[in-house]
């Protein structure tokens, strides 16, 4: 895998390709990187920054980091195949899906928020962030399952 030297990897991609093997490690790296940028953007500025926080912040890496381990080994793990065109048109057709459910799921609690608390401020608090984590969690077993899906259907 190359990090800087991206002329060796051009090289690479000219004269062979990427295994399943490597295209997973861009894969899930990229993922990384992306999930740990989104959460240093929200600690500039923070106004208090706890336990909680960091919890939060660990959990929103490490399930897709997780998540995307376990779509790639549903599909096979090395030995699979199109792992990368499977998990990232069934990710993008699955996050549609997700961010219509976190909508219509937070229209009801904002609700609920305001008549038992007068206030409409839910979407900052822990209880937000856990529902959110296991959501977060739960779409991507759901990608995991249609991943092994294809896979199975085309072993058949």
């Amino acid at each position: 895998m190359y990090f800087w030297k991206l002329d060796l990897l051009k090289k690479q991609l000219i004269a062979q390709g990427l295994t399943e093997a490597q295209m997973f490690s861009y894969m899930l790296v990229y993922v990384i990187f992306g999930a740990i940028a989104v959460e240093l953007v929200a600690y500039f500025p923070h106004e208090s920054v706890d336990g909680w926080t960091y919890l939060v912040s660990a959990l929103n890496i490490l399930i897709p980091a997780v998540g995307t381990v376990m779509a790639y080994r549903a599909n096979g793990g090395a030995s699979g195949s199109q792992f990368l065109a499977r998990y990232v048109s069934i990710s993008l057709v699955s996050s549609i899906r997700y961010l219509a459910l976190l909508i219509l799921m937070i229209i009801p609690l904002t609700i609920v928020a305001v008549v038992l608390a007068g206030s409409g401020d839910i979407i900052g608090g822990p209880v937000f962030e856990l529902l959110f984590a296991v959501t977060y969690a739960g779409l991507y077993l759901y990608i995991t399952r249609h991943v092994r899906d294809v896979a199975a259907a085309q072993h058949s």
